[in-house]
Protein backbone atom coordinates (compact mmCIF):
# COMPACT_ATOMS: atom_id res chain seq x y z
CA UNK A 1 0.00 0.00 0.00
CA UNK A 2 2.89 2.38 0.77
CA UNK A 3 4.26 1.79 -2.76
CA UNK A 4 0.88 2.48 -4.35
CA UNK A 5 0.44 5.71 -2.40
CA UNK A 6 3.97 6.78 -3.35
CA UNK A 7 3.32 6.12 -7.02
CA UNK A 8 0.04 8.02 -6.94
CA UNK A 9 1.65 11.01 -5.20
CA UNK A 10 4.67 11.18 -7.49
CA UNK A 11 2.66 10.72 -10.67
CA UNK A 12 0.16 13.37 -9.64
CA UNK A 13 3.00 15.79 -8.90
CA UNK A 14 4.63 14.97 -12.25
CA UNK A 15 1.42 15.53 -14.19
CA UNK A 16 0.80 18.83 -12.44
CA UNK A 17 4.34 20.03 -13.20
CA UNK A 18 4.09 18.87 -16.82
CA UNK A 19 0.84 20.75 -17.32
CA UNK A 20 2.44 23.94 -16.01
CA UNK A 21 5.51 23.56 -18.26
CA UNK A 22 3.53 22.82 -21.45
CA UNK A 23 1.46 25.62 -22.99
CA UNK A 24 -0.28 23.03 -25.14
CA UNK A 25 -1.25 21.01 -22.07
CA UNK A 26 0.82 17.98 -23.07
CA UNK A 27 -1.24 15.57 -21.12
CA UNK A 28 -4.52 17.47 -20.99
CA UNK A 29 -7.25 17.08 -18.49
CA UNK A 30 -7.82 13.42 -19.42
CA UNK A 31 -4.27 12.59 -18.38
CA UNK A 32 -4.97 13.85 -14.88
CA UNK A 33 -7.89 11.50 -14.29
CA UNK A 34 -7.23 7.94 -13.23
CA UNK A 35 -9.35 5.37 -15.07
CA UNK A 36 -11.90 3.87 -12.70
CA UNK A 37 -13.22 0.87 -14.59
CA UNK A 38 -11.91 -2.47 -15.76
CA UNK A 39 -12.37 -3.24 -19.47
CA UNK A 40 -14.12 -6.49 -20.27
CA UNK A 41 -12.01 -9.04 -22.12
CA UNK A 42 -12.92 -9.80 -25.73
CA UNK A 43 -14.37 -13.18 -26.51
CA UNK A 44 -11.47 -15.07 -28.00
CA UNK A 45 -11.52 -17.17 -31.10
CA UNK A 46 -8.00 -18.42 -30.39
CA UNK A 47 -6.64 -18.73 -26.85
CA UNK A 48 -2.88 -18.22 -26.62
CA UNK A 49 -0.92 -21.26 -25.44
CA UNK A 50 2.26 -19.24 -24.73
CA UNK A 51 1.16 -17.37 -21.60
CA UNK A 52 2.53 -13.93 -22.40
CA UNK A 53 -0.86 -12.43 -21.57
CA UNK A 54 -0.46 -13.64 -17.95
CA UNK A 55 2.88 -11.90 -17.35
CA UNK A 56 2.94 -9.32 -14.52
CA UNK A 57 4.08 -6.67 -17.01
CA UNK A 58 2.85 -6.22 -20.55
CA UNK A 59 3.74 -4.08 -23.55
CA UNK A 60 1.86 -3.35 -26.77
CA UNK A 61 4.12 -2.36 -29.67
CA UNK A 62 2.57 -0.58 -32.63
CA UNK A 63 4.66 0.53 -35.60
CA UNK A 64 2.92 3.32 -37.49
CA UNK A 65 3.88 5.31 -40.60
CA UNK A 66 6.03 7.86 -38.74
CA UNK A 67 6.42 6.62 -35.17
CA UNK A 68 6.43 3.65 -32.82
CA UNK A 69 3.79 3.55 -30.09
CA UNK A 70 4.64 1.72 -26.87
CA UNK A 71 1.89 1.09 -24.30
CA UNK A 72 3.47 -0.36 -21.18
CA UNK A 73 1.64 -1.84 -18.19
CA UNK A 74 3.95 -2.12 -15.16
CA UNK A 75 3.01 -4.32 -12.23
CA UNK A 76 3.21 -2.32 -9.00
CA UNK A 77 5.60 -4.88 -7.49
CA UNK A 78 7.86 -4.59 -10.56
CA UNK A 79 7.71 -0.81 -10.71
CA UNK A 80 11.21 -0.17 -9.23
CA UNK A 81 12.72 -2.26 -12.05
CA UNK A 82 11.39 0.20 -14.65
CA UNK A 83 12.81 3.32 -12.97
CA UNK A 84 16.30 4.54 -13.86
CA UNK A 85 18.55 5.71 -11.02
CA UNK A 86 18.50 9.36 -9.98
CA UNK A 87 21.66 11.01 -11.34
CA UNK A 88 21.18 14.13 -9.27
CA UNK A 89 19.71 16.18 -12.13
CA UNK A 90 16.42 16.60 -10.29
CA UNK A 91 14.33 14.62 -12.77
CA UNK A 92 11.19 13.32 -11.04
CA UNK A 93 10.44 9.68 -10.39
CA UNK A 94 7.63 9.70 -12.92
CA UNK A 95 9.89 11.17 -15.61
CA UNK A 96 12.42 8.41 -14.93
CA UNK A 97 9.73 5.73 -15.30
CA UNK A 98 10.30 3.42 -18.31
CA UNK A 99 13.38 5.34 -19.46
CA UNK A 100 15.15 1.98 -19.53
CA UNK A 101 12.81 0.76 -22.30
CA UNK A 102 14.58 1.64 -25.56
CA UNK A 103 13.58 1.69 -29.23
CA UNK A 104 16.16 1.88 -32.02
CA UNK A 105 15.66 2.38 -35.75
CA UNK A 106 18.46 1.18 -38.04
CA UNK A 107 20.89 1.26 -35.11
CA UNK A 108 20.02 4.76 -33.84
CA UNK A 109 18.06 5.25 -30.63
CA UNK A 110 14.78 7.08 -31.15
CA UNK A 111 13.73 9.98 -28.92
CA UNK A 112 10.99 9.27 -26.41
CA UNK A 113 7.81 11.31 -26.01
CA UNK A 114 5.58 10.42 -23.05
CA UNK A 115 1.89 10.93 -23.79
CA UNK A 116 0.32 9.36 -20.71
CA UNK A 117 1.45 8.06 -17.34
CA UNK A 118 -0.98 7.10 -14.62
CA UNK A 119 -2.21 4.28 -12.42
CA UNK A 120 -5.16 2.31 -13.74
CA UNK A 121 -6.77 -1.15 -13.57
CA UNK A 122 -4.98 -3.90 -15.44
CA UNK A 123 -6.35 -4.85 -18.88
CA UNK A 124 -7.86 -8.34 -18.71
CA UNK A 125 -6.84 -10.50 -21.68
CA UNK A 126 -8.11 -13.90 -22.75
CA UNK A 127 -5.85 -16.63 -21.43
CA UNK A 128 -5.44 -20.40 -21.51
CA UNK A 129 -4.93 -20.37 -17.72
CA UNK A 130 -7.33 -22.56 -15.79
CA UNK A 131 -7.88 -23.84 -12.28
CA UNK A 132 -4.94 -26.16 -12.88
CA UNK A 133 -2.58 -23.56 -14.38
CA UNK A 134 -3.29 -20.15 -12.87
CA UNK A 135 -1.65 -16.83 -13.75
CA UNK A 136 1.11 -15.82 -11.39
CA UNK A 137 0.21 -13.28 -8.67
CA UNK A 138 -0.17 -9.80 -10.10
CA UNK A 139 -1.30 -6.43 -8.82
CA UNK A 140 -4.84 -5.45 -9.77
CA UNK A 141 -3.63 -2.03 -10.86
CA UNK A 142 -0.66 -1.11 -13.02
CA UNK A 143 1.42 1.94 -13.83
CA UNK A 144 0.40 2.68 -17.41
CA UNK A 145 2.92 4.47 -19.62
CA UNK A 146 2.14 5.40 -23.22
CA UNK A 147 5.12 6.59 -25.25
CA UNK A 148 5.84 7.54 -28.84
CA UNK A 149 9.17 7.18 -30.62
CA UNK A 150 9.01 9.26 -33.83
CA UNK A 151 11.21 8.69 -36.90
CA UNK A 152 11.63 10.70 -40.11
CA UNK A 153 11.80 7.93 -42.73
CA UNK A 154 10.61 4.31 -42.61
CA UNK A 155 13.38 2.19 -41.05
CA UNK A 156 14.41 -1.24 -42.25
CA UNK A 157 15.04 -2.52 -38.71
CA UNK A 158 13.37 -1.57 -35.42
CA UNK A 159 14.83 -2.93 -32.18
CA UNK A 160 12.93 -3.05 -28.89
CA UNK A 161 15.00 -3.43 -25.71
CA UNK A 162 13.30 -4.08 -22.35
CA UNK A 163 14.99 -3.31 -19.01
CA UNK A 164 18.11 -5.51 -18.75
CA UNK A 165 20.88 -5.83 -16.19
CA UNK A 166 24.56 -5.49 -17.02
CA UNK A 167 24.69 -9.13 -18.16
CA UNK A 168 21.78 -8.72 -20.56
CA UNK A 169 19.36 -10.62 -18.31
CA UNK A 170 15.80 -9.21 -18.23
CA UNK A 171 14.91 -7.47 -15.00
CA UNK A 172 11.21 -8.22 -15.27
CA UNK A 173 8.86 -10.65 -16.99
CA UNK A 174 7.14 -8.79 -19.84
CA UNK A 175 4.41 -10.13 -22.11
CA UNK A 176 4.27 -8.59 -25.57
CA UNK A 177 2.03 -8.21 -28.60
CA UNK A 178 3.12 -6.30 -31.72
CA UNK A 179 1.52 -4.96 -34.87
CA UNK A 180 2.59 -3.02 -37.95
CA UNK A 181 0.20 -0.58 -39.62
CA UNK A 182 -2.69 -2.33 -37.92
CA UNK A 183 -1.63 -5.84 -38.98
CA UNK A 184 -0.69 -8.20 -36.12
CA UNK A 185 2.90 -9.42 -36.17
CA UNK A 186 2.77 -11.64 -33.05
CA UNK A 187 0.37 -13.47 -30.79
CA UNK A 188 0.85 -13.06 -27.04
CA UNK A 189 4.56 -13.75 -26.46
CA UNK A 190 7.38 -12.68 -24.10
CA UNK A 191 9.86 -9.85 -24.55
CA UNK A 192 12.88 -11.22 -22.71
CA UNK A 193 15.72 -9.63 -24.69
CA UNK A 194 16.35 -7.05 -27.38
CA UNK A 195 14.18 -8.09 -30.33
CA UNK A 196 14.35 -6.72 -33.88
CA UNK A 197 11.38 -6.25 -36.21
CA UNK A 198 11.88 -6.22 -39.98
CA UNK A 199 8.98 -4.10 -41.27
CA UNK A 200 7.69 -4.62 -44.80
CA UNK A 201 6.41 -1.16 -45.69
CA UNK A 202 4.84 -2.29 -48.97
CA UNK A 203 2.85 -5.11 -47.38
CA UNK A 204 2.76 -5.26 -43.55
CA UNK A 205 1.41 -8.83 -43.68
CA UNK A 206 5.00 -9.89 -44.35
CA UNK A 207 6.52 -7.93 -41.46
CA UNK A 208 8.35 -10.32 -39.11
CA UNK A 209 10.72 -10.42 -36.17
CA UNK A 210 14.21 -11.79 -36.60
CA UNK A 211 13.40 -14.16 -33.73
CA UNK A 212 11.13 -16.80 -35.34
CA UNK A 213 9.48 -17.44 -31.96
CA UNK A 214 7.84 -14.02 -32.16
CA UNK A 215 5.19 -14.82 -34.71
CA UNK A 216 1.42 -15.20 -35.07
CA UNK A 217 -0.95 -18.11 -35.58
CA UNK A 218 -2.42 -16.90 -38.90
CA UNK A 219 0.79 -16.40 -40.87
CA UNK A 220 -0.52 -16.20 -44.42
CA UNK A 221 -2.66 -13.34 -45.79
CA UNK A 222 -4.67 -15.96 -47.68
CA UNK A 223 -5.87 -19.17 -46.02
CA UNK A 224 -8.36 -21.90 -46.90
CA UNK A 225 -10.25 -24.31 -44.63
CA UNK A 226 -12.19 -27.25 -46.08
CA UNK A 227 -14.46 -28.98 -43.56
CA UNK A 228 -16.30 -32.27 -44.12
CA UNK A 229 -19.35 -32.44 -41.83
CA UNK A 230 -21.90 -35.30 -41.57
CA UNK A 231 -24.39 -33.38 -43.77
CA UNK A 232 -22.29 -30.68 -45.35
CA UNK A 233 -19.00 -29.76 -46.96
CA UNK A 234 -17.99 -26.25 -45.93
CA UNK A 235 -15.25 -24.15 -47.52
CA UNK A 236 -14.03 -21.13 -45.55
CA UNK A 237 -11.54 -18.64 -46.96
CA UNK A 238 -9.69 -15.71 -45.36
CA UNK A 239 -8.55 -13.11 -47.88
CA UNK A 240 -7.46 -9.49 -48.09
CA UNK A 241 -9.39 -6.75 -49.80
CA UNK A 242 -6.35 -5.70 -51.79
CA UNK A 243 -5.99 -9.21 -53.25
CA UNK A 244 -9.71 -9.36 -54.02
CA UNK A 245 -9.44 -6.05 -55.88
CA UNK A 246 -6.73 -7.53 -58.09
CA UNK A 247 -8.67 -10.75 -58.78
CA UNK A 248 -12.04 -9.19 -59.47
CA UNK A 249 -11.14 -5.82 -60.93
CA UNK A 250 -13.16 -4.09 -58.21
CA UNK A 251 -12.77 -0.30 -58.52
CA UNK A 252 -12.86 1.60 -55.24
CA UNK A 253 -11.30 4.75 -56.60
CA UNK A 254 -8.72 6.55 -54.52
CA UNK A 255 -10.40 6.10 -51.15
CA UNK A 256 -8.40 4.79 -48.19
CA UNK A 257 -11.12 4.65 -45.55
CA UNK A 258 -14.27 2.75 -46.44
CA UNK A 259 -17.82 3.71 -45.53
CA UNK A 260 -20.52 1.26 -44.47
CA UNK A 261 -21.95 1.45 -47.98
CA UNK A 262 -18.51 0.59 -49.42
CA UNK A 263 -18.29 -2.43 -47.15
CA UNK A 264 -21.75 -3.66 -48.15
CA UNK A 265 -20.84 -3.33 -51.84
CA UNK A 266 -17.57 -5.21 -51.32
CA UNK A 267 -19.30 -8.05 -49.48
CA UNK A 268 -21.92 -8.40 -52.21
CA UNK A 269 -19.25 -8.48 -54.92
CA UNK A 270 -17.20 -11.04 -52.98
CA UNK A 271 -20.20 -13.36 -52.53
CA UNK A 272 -20.90 -13.35 -56.28
CA UNK A 273 -17.21 -13.78 -57.12
CA UNK A 274 -16.45 -16.76 -54.87
CA UNK A 275 -19.65 -18.64 -55.68
CA UNK A 276 -18.23 -19.91 -58.96
CA UNK A 277 -14.50 -19.37 -58.57
CA UNK A 278 -13.35 -22.36 -56.48
CA UNK A 279 -14.44 -25.69 -58.07
CA UNK A 280 -15.48 -28.32 -55.51
CA UNK A 281 -16.31 -31.93 -56.41
CA UNK A 282 -18.12 -34.22 -53.94
CA UNK A 283 -18.09 -37.96 -54.72
CA UNK A 284 -17.39 -37.26 -58.38
CA UNK A 285 -20.03 -34.54 -58.85
CA UNK A 286 -19.15 -30.90 -59.42
CA UNK A 287 -21.31 -28.95 -56.96
CA UNK A 288 -22.35 -25.34 -56.46
CA UNK A 289 -22.62 -23.73 -53.01
CA UNK A 290 -26.19 -23.33 -51.75
CA UNK A 291 -25.20 -20.54 -49.36
CA UNK A 292 -22.40 -17.94 -49.43
CA UNK A 293 -21.74 -15.70 -46.42
CA UNK A 294 -19.13 -12.92 -46.36
CA UNK A 295 -17.97 -11.25 -43.14
CA UNK A 296 -15.47 -8.62 -42.13
CA UNK A 297 -12.90 -10.15 -39.82
CA UNK A 298 -9.88 -9.11 -37.84
CA UNK A 299 -6.84 -11.20 -36.99
CA UNK A 300 -5.22 -10.44 -33.66
CA UNK A 301 -3.58 -11.97 -30.62
CA UNK A 302 -6.99 -13.37 -29.63
CA UNK A 303 -7.51 -14.99 -33.02
CA UNK A 304 -10.24 -14.11 -35.49
CA UNK A 305 -12.96 -11.65 -34.58
CA UNK A 306 -15.99 -10.90 -36.74
CA UNK A 307 -16.39 -7.14 -37.13
CA UNK A 308 -19.64 -5.24 -37.64
CA UNK A 309 -20.04 -3.47 -40.97
CA UNK A 310 -20.04 -0.06 -39.31
CA UNK A 311 -16.60 -0.58 -37.72
CA UNK A 312 -13.78 1.53 -39.15
CA UNK A 313 -12.42 -0.03 -42.33
CA UNK A 314 -9.01 0.68 -43.81
CA UNK A 315 -8.66 -0.34 -47.41
CA UNK A 316 -5.02 -1.41 -47.17
CA UNK A 317 -5.43 -3.75 -44.19
CA UNK A 318 -9.06 -4.89 -44.48
CA UNK A 319 -9.63 -8.66 -44.12
CA UNK A 320 -12.70 -10.64 -45.13
CA UNK A 321 -13.88 -14.18 -44.64
CA UNK A 322 -16.21 -16.11 -46.94
CA UNK A 323 -18.08 -19.31 -46.05
CA UNK A 324 -19.40 -21.50 -48.87
CA UNK A 325 -21.83 -24.26 -47.89
CA UNK A 326 -22.33 -27.46 -49.91
CA UNK A 327 -25.09 -29.57 -48.25
CA UNK A 328 -24.76 -33.34 -48.73
CA UNK A 329 -27.04 -36.24 -47.74
CA UNK A 330 -24.29 -37.88 -45.67
CA UNK A 331 -20.61 -37.64 -44.90
CA UNK A 332 -18.79 -37.51 -48.24
CA UNK A 333 -16.42 -40.25 -49.36
CA UNK A 334 -14.18 -38.06 -51.54
CA UNK A 335 -13.88 -34.31 -51.90
CA UNK A 336 -11.70 -32.44 -54.40
CA UNK A 337 -11.06 -28.70 -54.39
CA UNK A 338 -9.11 -26.81 -57.05
CA UNK A 339 -7.63 -23.48 -55.97
CA UNK A 340 -7.44 -20.80 -58.66
CA UNK A 341 -6.51 -17.62 -56.75
CA UNK A 342 -2.86 -16.82 -56.17
CA UNK A 343 -1.81 -13.27 -55.24
CA UNK A 344 1.25 -11.89 -56.95
CA UNK A 345 4.38 -13.34 -55.38
CA UNK A 346 2.54 -16.08 -53.45
CA UNK A 347 2.83 -19.58 -54.92
CA UNK A 348 1.75 -21.66 -51.90
CA UNK A 349 -1.59 -21.43 -50.10
CA UNK A 350 -2.08 -23.19 -46.72
CA UNK A 351 -5.15 -25.45 -46.61
CA UNK A 352 -6.61 -27.16 -43.56
CA UNK A 353 -8.69 -30.31 -44.15
CA UNK A 354 -11.05 -31.13 -41.27
CA UNK A 355 -13.35 -34.11 -40.76
CA UNK A 356 -14.97 -35.68 -37.66
CA UNK A 357 -11.57 -37.11 -36.69
CA UNK A 358 -9.86 -33.69 -36.62
CA UNK A 359 -7.88 -31.30 -38.81
CA UNK A 360 -4.88 -31.98 -41.05
CA UNK A 361 -2.72 -29.19 -42.54
CA UNK A 362 -2.08 -29.27 -46.27
CA UNK A 363 -1.06 -26.93 -49.10
CA UNK A 364 -1.89 -26.14 -52.70
CA UNK A 365 0.72 -24.90 -55.17
CA UNK A 366 0.44 -22.78 -58.25
CA UNK A 367 1.84 -25.79 -60.15
CA UNK A 368 -0.46 -28.27 -58.35
CA UNK A 369 -3.62 -26.46 -57.25
CA UNK A 370 -5.87 -29.45 -56.43
CA UNK A 371 -6.26 -30.90 -52.95
CA UNK A 372 -8.10 -34.18 -52.28
CA UNK A 373 -9.74 -35.47 -49.09
CA UNK A 374 -10.55 -39.18 -48.88
CA UNK A 375 -12.82 -40.64 -46.21
CA UNK A 376 -10.69 -43.12 -44.26
CA UNK A 377 -12.84 -43.14 -41.11
CA UNK A 378 -13.32 -46.73 -39.96
CA UNK A 379 -15.34 -46.17 -36.78
CA UNK A 380 -17.65 -43.48 -38.08
CA UNK A 381 -21.37 -44.00 -37.49
CA UNK A 382 -23.68 -41.76 -39.47
CA UNK A 383 -26.03 -40.01 -36.99
CA UNK A 384 -29.64 -40.74 -37.91
CA UNK A 385 -33.00 -40.31 -36.21
CA UNK A 386 -34.86 -43.44 -35.08
CA UNK A 387 -38.25 -44.29 -33.57
CA UNK A 388 -38.33 -43.88 -29.79
CA UNK A 389 -39.39 -47.30 -28.45
CA UNK A 390 -39.18 -47.69 -24.68
CA UNK A 391 -41.13 -50.03 -22.42
CA UNK A 392 -42.44 -48.28 -19.33
CA UNK A 393 -44.39 -49.21 -16.21
CA UNK A 394 -48.16 -49.41 -16.80
CA UNK A 395 -51.39 -51.04 -15.63
CA UNK A 396 -51.52 -54.87 -15.89
CA UNK A 397 -53.57 -55.81 -18.95
CA UNK A 398 -55.41 -59.02 -19.95
CA UNK A 399 -57.95 -60.06 -22.67
CA UNK A 400 -60.91 -59.58 -20.31
CA UNK A 401 -63.62 -59.67 -23.03
CA UNK A 402 -62.27 -62.88 -24.54
CA UNK A 403 -62.09 -64.46 -21.10
CA UNK A 404 -65.72 -63.53 -20.35
CA UNK A 405 -66.88 -64.97 -23.69
CA UNK A 406 -64.92 -68.16 -23.03
CA UNK A 407 -66.54 -68.58 -19.64
CA UNK A 408 -69.98 -68.05 -21.24
CA UNK A 409 -69.20 -70.68 -23.88
CA UNK A 410 -68.14 -73.16 -21.16
CA UNK A 411 -71.35 -72.58 -19.19
CA UNK A 412 -73.48 -73.07 -22.33
CA UNK A 413 -71.67 -76.31 -23.11
CA UNK A 414 -72.27 -77.61 -19.56
CA UNK A 415 -75.97 -76.72 -19.68
CA UNK A 416 -76.39 -78.31 -23.13
CA UNK A 417 -75.29 -81.68 -21.83
CA UNK A 418 -78.17 -81.70 -19.35
CA UNK A 419 -80.92 -80.15 -21.53
CA UNK A 420 -83.58 -81.53 -23.85
CA UNK A 421 -82.79 -81.97 -27.52
CA UNK A 422 -84.46 -78.70 -28.51
CA UNK A 423 -82.62 -76.62 -25.86
CA UNK A 424 -79.37 -78.50 -26.51
CA UNK A 425 -79.24 -77.30 -30.11
CA UNK A 426 -79.83 -73.67 -29.01
CA UNK A 427 -77.14 -73.82 -26.28
CA UNK A 428 -74.64 -75.41 -28.65
CA UNK A 429 -75.24 -72.55 -31.10
CA UNK A 430 -74.70 -69.97 -28.37
CA UNK A 431 -71.57 -71.83 -27.22
CA UNK A 432 -70.15 -71.79 -30.75
CA UNK A 433 -70.87 -68.08 -31.21
CA UNK A 434 -69.27 -67.20 -27.85
CA UNK A 435 -66.24 -69.31 -28.67
CA UNK A 436 -65.79 -67.61 -32.04
CA UNK A 437 -66.16 -64.16 -30.46
CA UNK A 438 -63.57 -65.09 -27.79
CA UNK A 439 -61.08 -66.06 -30.47
CA UNK A 440 -61.61 -62.77 -32.35
CA UNK A 441 -61.32 -60.55 -29.27
CA UNK A 442 -58.40 -62.39 -27.62
CA UNK A 443 -55.68 -59.95 -28.93
CA UNK A 444 -57.54 -57.02 -27.38
CA UNK A 445 -56.30 -56.47 -23.84
CA UNK A 446 -57.78 -54.27 -21.15
CA UNK A 447 -56.35 -52.96 -17.84
CA UNK A 448 -57.36 -54.95 -14.79
CA UNK A 449 -60.08 -53.11 -12.83
CA UNK A 450 -59.52 -51.87 -9.27
CA UNK A 451 -55.68 -51.91 -9.70
CA UNK A 452 -54.05 -48.49 -8.95
CA UNK A 453 -51.89 -46.98 -11.70
CA UNK A 454 -48.16 -47.33 -10.93
CA UNK A 455 -45.77 -44.35 -10.91
CA UNK A 456 -43.68 -43.65 -14.02
CA UNK A 457 -40.50 -45.72 -14.04
CA UNK A 458 -37.51 -43.34 -13.50
CA UNK A 459 -35.07 -45.27 -15.72
CA UNK A 460 -37.62 -45.50 -18.52
CA UNK A 461 -38.38 -41.77 -18.30
CA UNK A 462 -34.67 -40.98 -18.56
CA UNK A 463 -34.33 -43.32 -21.54
CA UNK A 464 -37.30 -41.74 -23.32
CA UNK A 465 -35.91 -38.21 -22.89
CA UNK A 466 -32.37 -39.18 -23.85
CA UNK A 467 -33.70 -40.82 -27.02
CA UNK A 468 -35.59 -37.65 -27.93
CA UNK A 469 -32.51 -35.47 -27.34
CA UNK A 470 -30.32 -37.80 -29.40
CA UNK A 471 -32.82 -37.65 -32.26
CA UNK A 472 -33.02 -33.87 -31.99
CA UNK A 473 -29.21 -33.61 -32.23
CA UNK A 474 -29.17 -35.79 -35.35
CA UNK A 475 -31.98 -33.82 -36.99
CA UNK A 476 -30.24 -30.50 -36.29
CA UNK A 477 -27.37 -31.60 -38.55
CA UNK A 478 -29.59 -31.18 -41.60
CA UNK A 479 -28.95 -27.79 -43.30
CA UNK A 480 -31.86 -28.14 -45.76
CA UNK A 481 -35.45 -27.67 -44.61
CA UNK A 482 -36.79 -30.65 -46.57
CA UNK A 483 -34.25 -33.08 -45.13
CA UNK A 484 -34.69 -31.53 -41.70
CA UNK A 485 -38.42 -32.28 -41.70
CA UNK A 486 -37.77 -35.78 -43.08
CA UNK A 487 -35.40 -36.39 -40.14
CA UNK A 488 -38.25 -35.56 -37.73
CA UNK A 489 -40.52 -38.27 -39.19
CA UNK A 490 -39.48 -41.19 -36.88
CA UNK A 491 -40.34 -39.31 -33.68
CA UNK A 492 -42.67 -36.39 -34.58
CA UNK A 493 -46.07 -36.76 -36.21
CA UNK A 494 -46.57 -34.81 -39.44
CA UNK A 495 -49.11 -32.46 -37.83
CA UNK A 496 -46.55 -31.29 -35.26
CA UNK A 497 -43.39 -31.07 -37.37
CA UNK A 498 -43.60 -27.39 -38.28
CA UNK A 499 -44.04 -26.24 -34.67
CA UNK A 500 -41.49 -28.64 -33.19
CA UNK A 501 -38.94 -27.95 -35.95
CA UNK A 502 -39.30 -24.18 -35.60
CA UNK A 503 -38.69 -24.34 -31.85
CA UNK A 504 -35.69 -26.63 -32.32
CA UNK A 505 -34.10 -24.15 -34.75
CA UNK A 506 -34.91 -21.22 -32.48
CA UNK A 507 -33.91 -22.60 -29.11
CA UNK A 508 -31.20 -25.17 -29.82
CA UNK A 509 -29.06 -23.67 -32.60
CA UNK A 510 -25.52 -22.69 -31.59
CA UNK A 511 -24.11 -20.37 -34.25
CA UNK A 512 -20.37 -19.93 -34.77
CA UNK A 513 -18.85 -16.54 -35.64
CA UNK A 514 -18.63 -17.64 -39.28
CA UNK A 515 -22.38 -18.26 -39.37
CA UNK A 516 -22.07 -22.05 -39.42
CA UNK A 517 -23.93 -24.15 -36.85
CA UNK A 518 -22.11 -26.16 -34.20
CA UNK A 519 -23.03 -29.82 -33.81
CA UNK A 520 -23.86 -31.70 -30.62
CA UNK A 521 -21.19 -34.24 -29.70
CA UNK A 522 -22.69 -35.54 -26.48
CA UNK A 523 -25.69 -35.22 -24.17
CA UNK A 524 -24.88 -35.41 -20.45
CA UNK A 525 -26.26 -34.59 -17.00
CA UNK A 526 -29.86 -35.21 -18.11
CA UNK A 527 -32.30 -34.62 -15.25
CA UNK A 528 -36.03 -35.24 -15.55
CA UNK A 529 -37.48 -32.68 -13.15
CA UNK A 530 -41.11 -33.63 -13.71
CA UNK A 531 -42.84 -36.36 -15.67
CA UNK A 532 -46.61 -35.83 -15.45
CA UNK A 533 -48.88 -38.81 -14.91
CA UNK A 534 -50.85 -40.24 -17.81
CA UNK A 535 -53.93 -38.08 -18.34
CA UNK A 536 -55.90 -41.02 -19.73
CA UNK A 537 -54.98 -40.61 -23.41
CA UNK A 538 -51.33 -41.65 -23.08
CA UNK A 539 -50.05 -38.06 -23.05
CA UNK A 540 -47.42 -36.61 -20.71
CA UNK A 541 -45.69 -33.32 -20.08
CA UNK A 542 -42.01 -33.46 -19.15
CA UNK A 543 -39.78 -30.78 -17.64
CA UNK A 544 -36.09 -31.60 -18.09
CA UNK A 545 -32.63 -30.04 -18.08
CA UNK A 546 -29.45 -31.31 -19.71
CA UNK A 547 -25.97 -30.35 -20.92
CA UNK A 548 -25.07 -30.48 -24.60
CA UNK A 549 -21.39 -30.65 -25.53
CA UNK A 550 -21.22 -28.79 -28.85
CA UNK A 551 -18.34 -28.20 -31.24
CA UNK A 552 -17.71 -26.64 -34.60
CA UNK A 553 -14.84 -25.34 -36.64
CA UNK A 554 -14.57 -22.04 -38.45
CA UNK A 555 -11.60 -20.47 -40.16
CA UNK A 556 -9.21 -23.07 -38.79
CA UNK A 557 -10.21 -22.99 -35.15
CA UNK A 558 -12.30 -25.61 -33.34
CA UNK A 559 -14.81 -24.24 -30.85
CA UNK A 560 -15.93 -26.49 -27.99
CA UNK A 561 -18.57 -25.40 -25.56
CA UNK A 562 -20.96 -26.87 -23.00
CA UNK A 563 -24.48 -25.44 -23.16
CA UNK A 564 -26.98 -25.91 -20.32
CA UNK A 565 -30.57 -26.30 -21.54
CA UNK A 566 -33.93 -26.46 -19.80
CA UNK A 567 -37.06 -27.36 -21.72
CA UNK A 568 -40.69 -28.51 -21.60
CA UNK A 569 -41.66 -31.51 -23.74
CA UNK A 570 -45.17 -32.63 -24.70
CA UNK A 571 -44.96 -36.33 -25.52
CA UNK A 572 -47.41 -39.15 -26.21
CA UNK A 573 -47.27 -42.93 -26.19
CA UNK A 574 -48.80 -45.57 -28.40
CA UNK A 575 -47.89 -48.90 -26.87
CA UNK A 576 -44.12 -48.73 -26.39
CA UNK A 577 -43.58 -46.11 -29.12
CA UNK A 578 -43.20 -42.47 -28.10
CA UNK A 579 -43.71 -39.27 -30.09
CA UNK A 580 -42.73 -35.65 -29.49
CA UNK A 581 -45.83 -33.48 -29.85
CA UNK A 582 -44.56 -30.12 -28.61
CA UNK A 583 -41.38 -28.44 -27.41
CA UNK A 584 -40.53 -25.24 -25.53
CA UNK A 585 -36.91 -24.35 -24.78
CA UNK A 586 -37.08 -22.37 -21.54
CA UNK A 587 -33.39 -21.43 -21.24
CA UNK A 588 -30.00 -21.97 -22.85
CA UNK A 589 -26.80 -20.90 -21.12
CA UNK A 590 -23.21 -21.49 -22.18
CA UNK A 591 -20.81 -22.63 -19.47
CA UNK A 592 -17.70 -20.60 -18.80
Amino acid sequence: MMLIRTVYTLLSRFISDAAKRSSAGLFGLASMIFVAFTPKPLLADLVSPYGGETAPNFVELSVEADHVRVALEIDLNSYPLFVVADDGSGISLAERTAQNFHVEADGSELPRVVNTIDVRPRVLRQTAASTFVSPRPRSEKVVFVEMEFPFERPPERITFTPPLNNDGIPLASIGVVAEHLGVPVTDYRYLSQAETMLPDWDDPWFTVFENPNLTRHHKSPLMSFLTMEPREVRHEIIFRLQDFEAWSGLDLGGTHRLTREDVASIKSAAAAFFKNKIPVTIDGTLVQPEAVKVSRIKVGAEGLLVLPDEAEAKRKTMLLGVVLSYPNRSLANRVEMTWQLFPEGLDVIPITLTDPAGGVPSQVYRSDPTVVWQNHLTKWEDPKTRPVIVKTAGLPEMPLVAMALGIAAFICAALASQSTAKKRLFLIGVCGAASAAAIVTFPQKQPLPFVPAPTQDEAASHQVMHSFLTNISAAMLEPRDVQFKDALEPFVDVSNRNDVGTEMRRGLSVTLPSGALARVDDISDLQVERFSADTGNNQHQVLANWTAEVSGGHWGHLHRRAVLYRGMFDISRSGDRWKLDGLTIISAKAEG
